[in-house]
């Protein structure tokens, strides 16, 4: 494999450099993570300049509470609705048919 070199400014290769002893790593295994990183979250480096890992954790909590709420409105309240008309529609049609073969055996014993 071919090595490239990248420029950066002095502070941030010392912040890198420190980032990947952190990690436990050399400069060019993190640098390749961090971009594997990137790719695979799709998460903008540049969008989280003066956030910290707390607050962006808190907008994406936020993000899911919304789309599962929104799941919840739009798809499960209908769908238990539903299944709670059915049910009661069942229970009348066992009890219709409960009395039909109440009427059909009386009839039966009747006859016989």
């Amino acid at each position: 494999m071919r090595k490239k070199s990248i420029i950066i400014n002095e502070r941030s290769h010392r912040e890198l450099k420190k980032l990947a002893q952190e990690h436990n790593r050399n400069i060019g295994k993190f640098t390749e993570e961090m971009i594997l990183y990137f790719q695979k979250t799709g998460t903008d480096p540049q969008a989280i300049k003066g956030k910290n890992a707390s607050e962006m954790i808190k907008v994406i909590d936020r993000r899911i509470v919304s789309f599962f709420k929104t799941q919840e409105s739009e798809i499960l309240y209908p769908i238990q609705a539903q299944l709670n008309k059915n049910g009661e529609r069942t229970d009348f049609l066992f009890k219709k048919l409960i009395d039909e073969l109440n009427k059909i055996f009386e009839r039966i014993k009747l006859g016989g």
